[in-house]
């Protein structure tokens, strides 16, 4: 299969489309034949959301081992029982290590403010506390209420001189027990952040843990 080795027919995968990059509609692979792949179409609020041949689409997959994105286009959309769309062989894969993505206990400040559906800020901005931190996304705590879903723009102070920028969405948002000081504990997946940003995290976790074992701590 080539480039297609990563993806199976029933795979879940994720869909992100051209000019609304901070929502992934779920999908599948229906069927894999050659040079392209074929999966169920996104829906959005119960109505399957067309799509022109042409339109460029990016898949994102994941295993224990890594996360895959791949650049395809649109050739056909089929709506007929079920509908599907058809892609052409993707025409960029990456594959993100998920060492990269290793997780570090750390306490940090986090600015956040509520996005709308255009990027647009709905609310004021309010502070949280990191509990962990990864080159995917954060775990903090915050007296916020924040529902799954929910789009936030965070900017992450690594240190007084380095502030890391990103949008993302709240993967989890559970109620802390007593004791604990922010009401609200939230997973947080990025979705939009420069690369170069991500760099800045994930360079943060490894000099961080090295300074640990140096002590003998990790």
């Amino acid at each position: 299969m080539g480039s297609f080795d990563p993806l199976k027919v029933n795979q879940p995968i994720e869909l992100e489309l051209p000019g609304d990059e901070l929502h992934r509609y779920r999908s599948k692979v229906e069927e894999l034949t050659g040079d392209r792949v074929v999966v169920m179409s996104p829906m959005k609020g119960g109505c399957v959301i067309t799509l022109k041949p042409g339109t460029q689409i990016k898949i994102i997959y994941r295993d224990n081992i890594a996360v895959y994105t791949y650049l395809s286009r649109v050739i056909t959309q089929n709506n007929d029982h079920v509908s599907t769309v058809t892609l052409a062989q993707p025409t960029e894969i990456r594959r993100i290590q998920r060492r990269n993505f290793v997780r570090l206990d750390t306490r940090l400040k986090v600015k956040l403010v509520k996005l709308d559906a255009k990027f647009n800020p709905k609310s004021e901005e309010f502070s949280a506390t990191t509990v962990d931190i990864s080159g995917g996304g954060l775990m903090f705590n915050c007296s916020v209420r924040l529902e799954p879903g929910e789009v936030l723009q965070a900017s992450l102070c690594l240190n007084p001189n380095e502030t890391v920028r990103a949008i993302g969405r709240v993967v989890r948002s559970l109620e802390n027990p007593p004791g604990v000081r922010e009401t609200y504990s939230v997973g947080f997946e990025f979705t939009v952040i420069d690369e170069i940003e991500r760099d800045k995290i994930i360079r943060f976790i490894f000099n961080q843990q090295r300074e640990l074992r140096r002590k003998g701590l990790l």
